[in-house]
């Protein structure tokens, strides 16, 4: 149980913040290395999962997740969100 406690603590962070490795090498420090890869790939699957949202909005698209979003590179998330409402 205490396994996927942490999974969940830190793929809701990789998902929130679009930092999967970050938040990989925290669960690791926190939970121990025995739990590093479960913890990689839960906060792999949040962080693809995520979509172009997180809690930092200055944040720019370096790369899409996506192809069909490409066109969104280069934009931060705040300049992404108010294209969305536009429509």
């Amino acid at each position: 149980m205490g396994l996927l406690t942490g999974m969940g603590f830190v793929a809701v962070f990789a998902g929130a913040t679009n930092t999967p490795i970050a938040c990989t090498i925290m669960g690791i420090e926190l939970f121990g290395v025995e739990a590093g890869v479960f913890i990689a790939i839960a906060c792999s699957i949040s962080y693809l999962f995520s979509g172009h949202t997180g809690v930092y909005t200055a944040q720019i698209i370096g790369s899409p997740k996506n192809e069909s979003v490409f066109k969104e590179k280069g934009f931060t998330l705040s300049e992404i969100e108010d294209k969305r409402h536009l429509k």
